[in-house]
């Protein structure tokens, strides 16, 4: 049987991606055809990786089937102007200080071909697997960035969220980051959860597997080490806030 995998919220967090496609490496090994990736964003993000996780991403779009759309910090770096000679314009934004301090060290990092890049990636995932029209968004299809679908709703929820896109199947989308699959009369809604933003203290790097004969989605988890992660955002004077939140998912 042949499959995609879908993955979402790396938010710059390096050990987590590479732990999940590992994974993905090991499922290939158990028989799992997997042809093609979907990530649907926020690439980067909290996480001081903003660099290894592009090169990583530029690899595998080299090697395999892979299509990328941006997330709320991607389109936040997306915004900058490409001739400006810092991030400042982050500063008249209306985030949480914290927020802004890791996305000017993203912003840094990236340079100007990391954030060209990102000013490359579409807002807005249309293919085909199988037989099956997809669509996939990071928020939701009449709110991209700031559209949050939230789980355990009633199916009359997801069916009005879906009904824009109903000439498609599928409908992927990251927010609010839990696993998530829900059926309509109009198609399935899938979230693949959360490669790198933690969910909580138990957090795992969680993503997606679907079949594209008949949607079947499967949920995958791995662990990785936080740890690594809290010495990266010591050493490199990062807010203290970014340890909490990779610990306990929110400060």
């Amino acid at each position: 049987m042949t499959y995609v995998a879908v993955l979402a919220n790396i938010n710059g967090n390096f050990p987590a991606l590479v732990k999940a496609l590992g994974r993905i490496e090991e499922l290939k090994e158990e028989g799992y055809d997997i042809e093609k990736y979907y990530i649907l964003g926020n690439i980067i993000g909290l996480f001081p990786y903003p660099r290894e996780v592009l090169d990583v991403l530029d690899d595998l779009m080299k090697d395999n089937h892979v299509k990328i759309i941006r997330g709320e910090f991607d389109q936040i770096i997306a915004m900058s102007d490409p001739h400006a000679e810092g991030p400042g314009y982050l500063d008249k934004l209306a985030l949480e200080p914290y927020v802004k301090e890791a996305l000017k060290y993203t912003w840094e990092k990236l340079g100007h071909e990391g954030r060209e890049f990102i000013r490359d990636l579409p807002i807005y995932l249309v293919d085909k697997i199988g037989k099956n029209d997809i669509f996939g968004v990071y928020g939701s299809p009449l709110n991209p960035f700031e559209g949050k679908v939230l789980p355990e709703q009633p199916t009359t929820y997801y069916e009005a969220l879906m009904r824009p896109v109903k000439e498609y199947e599928l409908l992927l989308v990251a927010s609010p980051k839990l696993p998530m699959n829900a059926m309509t009369r109009y198609g399935r809604v899938v979230c693949p959860g959360s490669i790198g933003f933690p969910l909580g203290k138990e957090h795992k790097a969680t993503f997606a597997i679907i079949n594209v004969d008949n949607l079947h989605t499967k949920f995958v988890e791995v662990d990785y080490d936080k740890k690594i992660i809290e010495d990266k955002i010591k050493a490199e004077g990062l807010p203290e806030e970014l340890i909490k939140i990779l610990y306990h998912g929110k400060v």
